[in-house]
């Protein structure tokens, strides 16, 4: 079978959508099909890239979030390369000008389109405006071209129950449930960890929260409730892994809080070093219900990790409380069932990894792969 992904961030950026196209690239060609990856990109990348089944388009860095482009025009050129390729499958992982290009490709050759919501981007209003009103406004406006963008594909798949109730709130259809997989052979509880520790001075307990620095994964949140957690164990260390915009306004924020002692800043964390970053610590600590499923919970969680998430959250939906970590309803909640989950890691971690083996990425290419069928064979009637 032959695949067309296109998404509005690939390579070298590195956030969930990146993970999750990388992640079912592999395992697909490992399965003996071809993936064709459609994204924005710089000259540089265009230049130097060797992967021919990898295509940048002309593209502009979107300003409030410069490690973000947006693809100037691609509809000619992305039609010219599927007529060419002719995929079985176009799926979009982008809401860009990628993803216009993406159905708009697919009917020139009666290909079944799809189109996966990875990103709740109504929250994300603020780097367009700091005024609240524009911003009620830009939300109202995101979500009419949501509707309208994804009345043009087959299906709109999405990782949770929890957003997909988002989008049928706002009246877009076809929508189903198909979590995103992680690599067991990457996350796993026997990765060595004992030299993070030395890395990063870690002799306390580790409260670990990994993902990208912006103002909508609500780390303020995580930073109010560290400190009841330093009144109760002082030599505990919060971690933050991760890179973006908002790392100077956390680290500010960190320090006018008095708690630069127990705060570690790592900037991005390379592959090599990642699972055993999870494995290493006592808490996955995740304050964002921006997230469309929180993979990285899941990521901690299959090293042996319980993890502390907001209630109302699609990453609660892996969480059995008590069992293998906690749900909080507010600051002083968080601080408690992070405690909690210190205290009682040894009984929460493996039911944690259980709960994780649920999302081997394997089983869901293949459930995957089996909507992809059923969707040509409904095509071809």
């Amino acid at each position: 079978m032959k695949l067309a992904f296109f998404t509005d961030s690939y390579l070298p950026n590195t956030d969930g959508v990146v993970t999750y196209i990388v992640n079912y690239r592999r395992i697909f060609e490992k399965m003996g099909h071809e993936v064709y990856v459609f994204a924005p990109g710089t000259k540089k990348q265009k230049e130097e890239n060797k992967d021919l089944h990898v295509h940048y388009f002309n593209s502009t860095s979107f300003k409030p979030y410069p490690d973000y482009r947006i693809a100037l025009f691609p509809f000619v050129s992305a039609t010219n390369m599927i007529k060419e390729i002719k995929p079985d499958i176009v799926h979009s992982h982008g809401i860009s000008t990628t993803g216009i290009a993406a159905f708009q490709s697919a009917r020139k050759i009666n290909a079944p389109v799809i189109a996966s919501f990875h990103t709740i981007v109504s929250e994300a209003t603020h780097y367009l405006t700091k005024r609240g009103n524009l911003q009620n406004l830009f939300e109202s406006i995101m979500w009419k071209y949501m509707k309208w963008y994804y009345s043009n594909f087959d299906k709109v798949i999405t990782p949770s129950n929890f957003s997909r109730a988002i989008l049928e709130k706002h009246d877009i259809k076809n929508v189903i449930v198909f979590p995103a997989g992680l690599d067991l052979d990457i996350f796993h509880p026997e990765v060595e960890y004992e030299f993070v520790n030395k890395k990063y001075g870690i002799t306390g307990p580790l409260v670990l929260y990994v993902g990208r620095l912006v103002i909508e994964k609500n780390l303020a949140l995580l930073i109010d409730a560290a400190q009841n957690v330093v009144n109760k164990i002082p030599n505990v260390k919060f971690v933050i892994g991760g890179k973006g915009p908002a790392m100077q306004y956390y680290n500010d924020l960190v320090k006018s809080s008095g708690l630069s002692e127990n705060f570690i800043f790592t900037g991005f964390v390379p592959n090599e070093e990642l699972s055993a970053l999870y494995r290493s610590a006592d808490v996955f600590a995740f304050p964002s219900v921006f997230d469309t499923q929180g993979l990285v919970v899941l990521e901690a969680m299959a090293t042996g990790t319980p993890a502390v998430v907001p209630k109302d959250s699609a990453s609660a939906e892996c969480i059995t409380d008590g069992e293998n970590g906690y749900c909080f309803s507010d600051s002083r909640d968080f601080s408690e069932k992070i405690i909690f989950a210190i205290e009682n890691k040894a009984n929460l971690s493996k039911n944690a990894i259980t709960e994780a083996k649920k999302y081997d990425l394997r089983m869901c290419a293949k459930d995957m792969l089996e909507f992809y069928e059923t969707l040509l064979k409904n095509r071809s009637k």
